[in-house]
């Protein structure tokens, strides 16, 4: 069982109703089988570029045209007559970097891979995080017969013969996002994809692993099951540093199928904060690729005494499924400036609810999407400061993702129709930066960091 954020991300990106919906209706077990030729697949590479550039509302800021150009180019001279769709996603996927953008990415063979496992075949069975030149375990993960277990951060030295080192350096130049780190890192999210995509890891799958110094190699039988360990723990956690400082982990925002179990966590744990007298709290976002931006507002209400935004304007480019019904919004391509500093205000619960301390917020390189959105906020509207490392991705994000298909290949590929710009208006392509750089090893585990260090002064 794979950590849950794995499919938490497209949930945020898609509104999920189950990731097989979509796939493409033409897209049977029988058409997955099928080639196509060099003239189809030029057809599918043009519609591609043409496409995002129709949809992407920021497609200039962030596409370098020239660069893109050139990897069109350097793309068309692969294709060739009788090329499946696997080798097709080969070649198309090494746009994706080209587009600048971690909600904007063709996605790995979603049809092939659910079939697959509808038909009772395994694929890579465990959540990780990619960053560094380093795969590592997410979670501690035990076997169905409770003979083995594999901690959380063990590093992974293998898969199927295949070094850690190859697989980031065949996968990355597929994955999405703003910057080669972020890029990397974005591998964790559909690590499981990937692998089957690219390296056809199913079946009995081979695994070397070391922990504590120590390298083990096992095979993942495709009879056996491995589920986390401790399964039906939570992800969010809060913890006390000590009696003044409160700790409050949030490891995704992507709260939609369990919004009411979430909003009465956050309010449980502000009430335990004012009940232990907290003056310091600390909420921790690494990692945290986003969900819905009212989760993070959930938190943000204890933290203000007035109303604040959490964007100051969104520029959102109509396509044909964003336009409105018999085009009433507008017409495809035309670009539309909605305020967001007016509407959709974050009210602060009344005073007595309020916490008033310190306020820190952790963050990393994939702290993204809603993360952002969150982070730009307390740092926009003064609510407290961060710490940690600039995010992967920039301040200003994009969003409101809607799928298209290749003509042909019929391939699934995400876009974005929405850009928030921050609510202090800079318009700037950057990273969020830090109010404070953490050491790598602060960041690694903040937690424990901060129990034996002082925290950075206000």
């Amino acid at each position: 069982m794979r950590t849950g954020i794995i499919v938490l991300l497209l949930c945020s990106l898609l509104g999920c109703g189950g990731m097989k919906d979509w796939i493409h209706p033409d897209v049977d077990k029988a058409f997955t089988g099928q080639t196509f030729t060099a003239q189809q697949l030029q057809q599918d590479l043009d519609y591609l570029v043409a496409t995002m550039s129709r949809r992407h509302p920021a497609f200039e800021q962030y596409v370098d045209s020239v660069g893109l150009s050139a990897q069109v180019e350097r793309l068309s001279a692969q294709l060739k007559d009788g090329m499946t769709r696997k080798q097709a996603f080969a070649v198309f996927g090494q746009l994706t970097p080209y587009f600048n953008d971690g909600h904007s990415i063709l996605f790995p063979l979603l049809a092939e891979f659910t079939y697959a496992e509808e038909a009772g075949v395994q694929t890579f069975p465990f959540g990780v995080t990619v960053r560094d030149g380093k795969i590592r375990l997410a979670r501690s993960y035990q076997r169905s017969d409770k003979q083995k277990t594999l901690a959380a951060g063990s590093e992974i030295i293998a898969i199927n013969g295949h070094a850690t080192s190859e697989i980031i350096a065949r996968l990355t130049p597929l994955s999405h996002g703003e910057s080669p780190a972020l890029r990397e890192s974005m591998l964790s999210l559909l690590f499981h994809y990937w692998l089957f995509a690219v390296f056809d890891v199913k079946g009995d799958i081979q695994l070397a692993v070391k922990d504590n110094g120590q390298t083990t190699t096992l095979t993942l039988r495709n009879d056996q099951q491995w589920e986390r360990a401790g399964a039906g723990q939570d992800d969010n956690e809060l913890t006390f540093i000590s009696p003044q400082v409160a700790y409050l982990r949030i490891e995704s925002f992507d709260v939609d199928t369990e919004q009411a179990a979430y909003d009465a966590f956050i309010d449980a744990s502000f009430k335990q904060i004012r009940q232990q007298d907290a003056q310091t709290l600390i909420i921790d976002i690494r990692g945290n690729t986003g969900g819905q931006s009212d989760a993070g507002a959930k938190i943000i209400q204890y933290l203000t005494d007035k109303p604040v935004p959490q964007g100051s304007v969104a520029i959102e480019k109509l396509n044909s499924d964003t336009n409105g019904w018999f085009g009433y919004r507008g017409e495809p391509g035309e670009v539309i400036e909605l305020s967001v500093e007016s509407d959709g205000m974050i009210e602060p619960v009344e005073p007595s609810l309020q916490f008033k301390g310190d306020v820190w917020v952790v963050i990393d390189r994939m702290s993204y999407s809603a993360a952002i959105l969150f982070a730009t906020t307390i740092q926009d509207n003064q609510l407290g400061k961060t710490m940690g490392e600039p995010t992967g991705g920039y301040a200003n994000q994009t969003g409101n993702l809607t799928p298209f298909y290749l003509p042909n290949t019929r391939l699934l590929m995400l876009a974005p129709g929405r850009y928030i710009v921050r609510p202090s208006g800079d318009r700037a392509k950057q990273p969020v930066m830090p109010d404070v750089k953490l050491t790598d090893e602060a960041l690694a585990n903040p937690l424990t960091w901060f129990k034996a260090h002082p925290l950075p002064s206000t």
